[in-house]
């Protein structure tokens, strides 16, 4: 069951499409809907309650009226069924499923879109951190690039956060041979944002795969998630050919174990 239940992000909120609420409860969704309409005032208390116009998925018909439920919307429709075992099973699987995205959420949270209000803080934050100021012109260029990846993404087609985790692996795994959790593990990091703890030519270097893969999903009009997954992987190549010519010509590596922890007094950044 629980491999049915699609969570996804709507303005920011994780919500859950009522058709995938009236499969798991095994009832009719224009019964469901019926259902939402009679509770709608109690539903609205725990949130923002959208109605949307959906064509239906198979064959022909009228276009029906959908609804996506956050967290506590879902449970709140869960409880006026009747424990079945399949609703039991079903109740088992959106607790897994918002879950599973409420860690992938947090798993983004270092590369979410920021605005440029923040960005002009962030610059405040790494100047009074002693960050070089090259190092701080390159790490808010790639937040803008990084916002602009993830817009691009929206507009075709991925909504979900394991598809922006997955995707965001890919590039990494391409530009550095390192997913974000190995290369956060190489530099001795937990809960800290990688990117803050990157050199100036890692940085350059994952800036040069985000700005490719932007380049190509525009130009080729990449929709849906294998297609921005090819990609991304194509856009990840770009960088990490170029990051093996560079070390071929120097002999020294991009990848580094270095961090900017508190412990460490002599700031590695400016290399």
């Amino acid at each position: 069951m629980e491999q049915l239940i699609k969570v996804e992000i709507k303005d920011g909120i994780q919500v859950v499409d009522s058709r995938i609420i009236a499969k798991g409860l095994n009832i009719n969704h224009k019964s469901l809907m019926e259902t939402i309409r009679e509770y709608q005032k109690d539903l609205e208390d725990l949130g923002i309650l959208p109605f949307e116009t959906a064509k239906l998925t198979q064959g022909r018909g009228r276009p029906e009226t959908v609804t996506y439920l956050n967290e506590l919307q879902c449970h709140f429709v869960v409880t006026l069924s009747r424990n079945t075992v399949e609703v039991v099973q079903f109740k088992k699987g959106l607790v897994l499923a918002f879950d599973a995205a409420k860690k992938e959420i947090k798993v983004l949270e270092e590369v979410i879109k920021e605005s440029t209000d923040f960005i002009e803080k962030k610059r405040k934050y790494y100047q009074k951190k002693g960050y070089s100021e090259a190092w701080v012109e390159k790490r808010l260029e790639s937040i803008e690039v990084r916002s602009e990846l993830e817009s691009e993404w929206r507009k075709r087609g991925i909504t979900e956060a394991r598809q922006f985790a997955l995707l965001t692996s890919l590039l990494s795994k391409e530009t550095f041979e390192l997913t974000p959790k190995a290369h956060k593990e190489l530099k001795g990091l937990k809960s800290q944002n990688l990117r803050d703890h990157m050199t100036l030519k890692e940085l350059a270097f994952l800036t040069l795969a985000e700005v490719s893969t932007t380049e190509i999903a525009q130009t080729e009009d990449k929709q849906g998630l294998d297609e921005n997954k090819e990609a991304a992987l194509r856009g990840g190549k770009i960088a990490g050919d170029a990051r093996r010519a560079l070390e071929a010509q120097t002999g020294k590596k991009v990848v580094s174990a270095l961090n900017f922890l508190p412990e460490n007094p002599a700031k590695y950044i400016k290399k």
